[in-house]
């Protein structure tokens, strides 16, 4: 009977819930700078650096820390029905972009000029200092970035005919 408990006690012990697999983009623009930070659930952080010029691809190995961290908030953090949160004044000002896939689903954020959610905002900050912290290698690696980019398209003005 002993050895039943034991080998059910090992057996429960083991069986942890899987970890998710996170897609995750984060874009940061201002007058200053352009970048993305890609995380896929791996050790490695990719920067795409889109400004002033044509983008170049870096990353980095994360502490288990760092990677912790943004899998524990990508695990709990909760996407608004709304997907963009703006100044329309027409200010320059910052933008923050959040895309996050899990499987099937797909979640999207804009956030301009600190119009949105303090824990995105918080996110944000927490990201750039991870950034700033490192140095990063650069790599040819090519990242797909349209889900982001999509966010960001203009749609082309009417045709009038005269």
């Amino acid at each position: 009977m002993r050895i039943l408990v034991i080998i059910l006690i090992i057996a429960f012990s083991g069986c942890q819930s899987p970890k998710k697999k996170h897609d995750f983009t984060f874009y940061k623009w201002s007058i200053h700078e352009s970048y993305y930070l890609k995380f896929n659930s791996s050790d490695a952080l990719y920067y795409i650096n889109t400004y002033p010029h044509e983008a170049q691809t870096s990353f980095i190995i994360l502490s288990s820390e760092e990677k912790e961290k943004i899998q524990n908030i990508l695990d709990t953090i909760t996407f608004p029905k709304d997907e963009e949160f703006a100044n329309h004044s027409g200010e320059d000002g910052e933008t923050f972009a959040f895309t996050l896939k899990n499987g099937k689903q797909s979640k999207k954020l804009m956030i301009h000029e600190y119009n949105g959610l303090h824990q995105f905002l918080l996110f944000g900050k927490s990201l750039e200092k991870i950034k700033n912290l490192h140095k990063f290698t650069q790599t040819n690696k090519k990242i797909k970035l349209s889900e982001v980019d999509k966010m960001f398209r203009v749609p082309p003005p009417p045709i009038i005919n005269y």
